[in-house]
């Protein structure tokens, strides 16, 4: 007879700071994603895309709004799930960095910057940076004594 499974420890309270930036993100996340489902040329349109043809929809509805409507649901799960919120920082920190520096990258090979790539690099930036200071102060678990610890 084997021994019964250890219950997995509880997960560290999420911190207001944390809370509030889940939060913030999956707002954006979810909403930009959401009008890129519904509107795709309108939001193209915003960031100086032009649609060439009628297969390109499906890139911007998969890819901007697919991908951004999930990265908004991770976010809002992070804030009713407080094991669920360390995951969603830490794809934040990755996701919103390689994001930010893309869009710096195409800045500069372009030689120019319009507001919408401007506006896109402080929030993409913004929202990594902020991720990564919240991981750092976010305890990583909660040992059986109850005290929190960083793992």
């Amino acid at each position: 007879m084997s021994a019964p499974a250890a219950s997995p420890l509880p997960a560290p309270p999420v911190s207001a700071g944390a809370r509030a930036l889940l939060a913030v993100m999956g707002l954006t996340t979810f909403g930009f994603g959401g009008a890129y489902l519904v509107a795709p040329q309108r939001m193209a349109a915003l960031g100086g895309i032009a649609i060439t043809r009628a297969a390109a929809e499906a890139e911007l509805r998969g890819y901007y709004g697919g991908l951004q409507v999930g990265m908004g649901v991770l976010f809002f799960l992070g804030l009713r799930f407080p094991a669920v919120a360390r995951a969603g920082l830490t794809a934040a920190a990755i996701l919103f960095a390689g994001n930010g520096l893309g869009r710096l990258l195409g800045i500069a090979l372009a030689g120019a910057v319009d507001s919408f790539n401007a506006s896109g690099v402080l929030f993409e930036l913004g929202f990594s940076v902020a991720a990564a200071l919240l991981l750092r102060k976010q305890p990583t678990s909660v040992g059986a004594s109850g005290a929190q610890g960083r793992t």
